[in-house]
């Protein structure tokens, strides 16, 4: 919400706002208001919410707000996906950076949520959560993959599948994976592809990938356009960075700007994120909550040399825990360690049976990994007592569970 109101704050409109960990809520707050703006994390009973529509004062989403400041910008470059939005959109930032571009990220790169430019290009993460993304009306539409998430809210993968088809369609300009299986039913009509495979139109090949980094040779349309030597590690970041190149190379970018801004580039916060070092433990940090992200992150980490890898988990929410389940138990086991916090339950209240013990059994039971070590104790001190079995440890969770790894580097033996 910050970097929203800075952006219309350069547009010249004054705002305000309210948060329950800082100034609480009060109907104080939307008086003399033209316009009350929430968040998903806003309970709708919320006092402003109450005196805006008591007082005939409009009240907007976040991302019905979102969609409204972007119509003012002559080019519009939406990002979605199940997975990497905030990495790609913050790639496209750097690469689109000398043409004064705004951008709107969900993370943080640099220390910000995005940054308030001129009105040519917009560059923004499109969330799918509740079809959120379909209040955006981009020039490109890109999305990276689609894998069944926000199970609260989407019945099935055919459910959202179909918003990421509207939403894809709503550009002139579409970017697809060409690699990604669910994404098939989006590939009609005319699109662009990204990938590994060779039916890609933009590609990557001879991929290198190791500790603190990766390079690849960036194939354009069938032909060779060089090489790009990247800050950020593993397959996934590869792909994070071809499906930038061939937006920005959707978008008129050549190969020079586009090579400069993906070698500027330096990681998101909480994606892959080196904190520290702990008795010879190398601590790394992952916004990762997804059994496919958490897959990835292991499987980076490994192909950057480390041997033996320790995952601290922390699940994100009731219902995405309870359904893919099976998903989480199959995805830690490649580690060699596991701890187990307990739930971040963000928006929701508990289920009954379903906690981290839960999950703990469901990893036990799948038994894939007999050098697993399974616990969902206090982490920190259960942390202490496996980093010498590990080369490094990944602290792993969209919730708090970034405090605890800042915690565990500066309090190292």
């Amino acid at each position: 919400m910050k970097v929203l109101a800075q952006i219309a704050e350069a547009d010249g409109i004054e705002t305000s706002g309210s948060d329950v960990l800082l100034l609480g809520h009060s109907a104080a707050f939307a008086e003399g208001a033209d316009a009350v703006v929430y968040s998903s994390a806003v309970k709708d009973d919320a006092p402003e919410l109450v005196y805006a529509r008591n007082n005939n004062i409009p009240v907007l989403s976040r991302a019905e707000y979102l969609g409204k400041l972007a119509s003012r910008y002559k080019h519009t470059v939406a990002v979605a996906g199940s997975h990497g939005k905030t990495t790609v959109t913050a790639m496209l930032g750097e690469i689109f950076a000398p043409y004064d571009s705004t951008v709107h990220l969900g993370g943080t790169y640099n220390g910000k949520n995005g940054r308030v430019g001129g009105k040519n290009y917009f560059i923004t993460e499109a969330c799918e959560y509740k079809r959120n993304f379909l209040y955006l009306t981009p020039k490109i539409s890109v999305v990276l993959n689609v894998e069944l998430d926000h199970t609260d809210y989407y019945r099935d993968l055919k459910d959202i599948t179909s918003a990421f088809n509207v939403f894809s369609r709503s550009a002139p300009i579409r970017i697809l994976s060409g690699d990604d299986e669910a994404s098939e039913p989006l590939r009609s009509g005319k699109y662009i592809t990204f990938g590994l495979g060779e039916n890609c139109d933009y590609r990557a090949v001879n991929c290198e990938y190791f500790r603190g980094g990766a390079r690849f040779t960036l194939f354009s349309l069938g032909k060779p356009a060089g090489e790009i030597q990247l800050k950020v590690m593993g397959k996934h970041n590869v792909l994070n960075a071809v499906a930038a190149c061939a937006t920005a190379a959707g978008a008129g970018l050549g190969f020079k700007e586009i090579k400069s801004g993906l070698e500027r580039f330096e990681g998101v916060s909480r994606r892959l994120e080196y904190v520290g070092n702990n008795g010879g433990c190398d601590v790394y940090c992952d916004y990762a909550h997804h059994p496919h992200e958490i897959e990835s992150v292991i499987a980076c980490i490994k192909e950057a040399g480390y041997k033996r890898v320790g995952v601290v988990f922390e699940p994100h929410t009731y219902s995405r825990t309870l359904s893919l389940m099976d998903g989480f138990a199959s995805a830690l086991s490649g580690a060699d360690k596991i701890l187990l916090a307990e739930i971040f339950a963000a928006r929701e209240s508990p289920i009954n049976g379903v906690g981290a013990q839960t999950l703990c059994r469901r990893i036990i039971n799948a038994g894939k990994s007999a050098r697993a070590f399974y616990t969902y104790c206090e982490l920190n001190e259960a942390a202490e007592k496996i980093k010498n079995d590990c080369d490094a440890i990944i602290y792993c969770g969209a919730g708090s569970i970034n405090t605890a790894a800042n915690l565990f580097v500066r309090q190292k033996s």
